[in-house]
């Protein structure tokens, strides 16, 4: 089992790599990003920007002056290599610590800058990008949003939303699990009855309708027609409940219809009929037994589903107007916010194979199949390694 866990750490932490390697390389190479060219900020706000992103040296003036020779946008200097020359009480140099491409010039030959003043920016190497690059994803300390003009950090746009996407996303959650899973294990409990024929409709009409419709629709009914919800906004808790209940509906079908193939399958095999010739109940048989054998494939279905309700729906978040992850990554990726749209996708990513990890180690805790072909592979590769016999 420990073995298992370390594996699976891991793969966690190799994943997260891959996905911080594939993100550097996008904001390398898409349009938008800080590498093509557009200027989203102002120069000084932009060159601050990517320095803190590990993208950008910034070259600030060694002392008070007037620029008498600046380095020219895209010019290759090495390290030690002038960058600019101010003219004051003495002359003075300004040099680049490290190579690079000078590709925002900030300054012109005849303006007056103070000691401390930034006056270029340039590119160092790939290597020396992707490093820094990779401590600030670790922190997920991507630096200002475009869409605010530099007023506000990704950081803080996040804090801000994520906890109301994320509040949203496991209310939706209790309401599938306390709707879809009884329903389930009834449905299977009455096989073939009138009662599973009923809720295998209802579960089809709930995976069927859309939240764009159904959201508008339990809108116009508890908010105009009778109001009792806001009808739109976030000012108070109660506020949630019909955002919640427009995606935690739609997914309560789901997790029906998975709880009654997991619970009906198992009902028909021979482990049940041995517990009901033990006298094990049926209530008993079906909600402790045929329940753990329907989580099993349930396991594979709840990471991302978790994963994208903790992360917001768009959807829910434009048709109730909710400062959530969502509606800013849409904002974000039109106005080519590209910071922001990294920290969502990173967010995402980090919440998605994390709960992956966490259902693969939970397996072998609902499945004892499973732990028990473990210890065999596991006994046999000892054995292997002993040079013994294994039948």
């Amino acid at each position: 089992m420990v073995r298992h866990a370390v594996r699976t750490l891991l793969t966690t932490v190799a994943t997260l790599w891959a996905i911080a390697t594939g993100t550097f390389l996008l904001m390398e190479n898409a349009p938008g990003g800080p590498a093509s060219g557009d200027r989203r900020l102002e120069p000084l706000v932009e060159a601050g920007n990517l320095a803190h992103l590990g993208l950008a040296d910034l070259v600030r003036a060694p002392c008070a002056g007037v620029v008498e020779s600046v380095a020219a946008e895209g010019a290759r200097l090495a390290s030690g290599d002038e960058a600019a020359r101010i003219q004051g009480p003495g002359t003075c140099r300004a040099t680049l610590p490290r190579p690079g491409t000078a590709f925002l010039v900030l300054v012109r030959p005849g303006d007056e800058v103070r000691a401390g003043e930034v006056l270029l920016a340039s590119r160092p190497s790939a290597f020396v990008r992707y490093w820094r690059s990779m401590v600030a994803i670790a922190t997920l300390d991507l630096g200002v949003t475009y869409g605010s003009r530099g007023e506000r950090t990704v950081r803080e746009v996040l804090a801000r939303s994520l906890p109301v996407s994320a509040t949203v996303g496991l209310l939706a959650l209790m309401v599938a699990a306390l709707l879809g899973i009884p329903a389930g294990l009834l449905a299977a409990a009455r096989e073939g009855s009138w009662t599973d024929r009923l809720l295998t409709a209802v579960s089809t009409a709930q995976v069927s309708v859309p939240v764009i419709v159904l959201g508008p629709f339990l809108l116009y009914l508890f908010a105009v027609r009778m109001p009792v919800f806001a009808p739109g906004g976030l000012e108070r808790p109660s506020d949630l409940v019909l955002p919640s209940l427009a995606l935690g509906l739609i997914v309560a079908g789901v997790m029906q219809r998975m709880t009654r193939a997991g619970a009906a399958d198992f009902l028909r095999g021979a482990t049940a009929f041995h517990l009901r010739a033990r006298g094990i109940g049926p209530w008993r048989l079906a909600g402790v037994h045929a329940l753990r054998h329907a989580a099993i494939p349930m396991l594979g279905y709840l990471p991302p589903l978790v994963a994208g309700l903790l992360s917001g729906s768009l959807v829910v978040e434009r048709v109730f107007n909710l400062p959530g992850v969502s509606r800013h990554l849409v904002g974000a990726a039109l106005n080519r916010d590209y910071p922001l749209v990294m920290g969502v996708v990173l967010t995402y990513s980090v919440i998605l194979v994390t709960l992956t990890s966490l259902t693969t180690l939970l397996h072998p805790v609902l499945d004892p199949r499973l732990r028990a072909r473990r210890l065999l592979g596991e006994q046999a590769a000892s054995a292997a390694r002993h040079g013994e016999w294994w039948p």
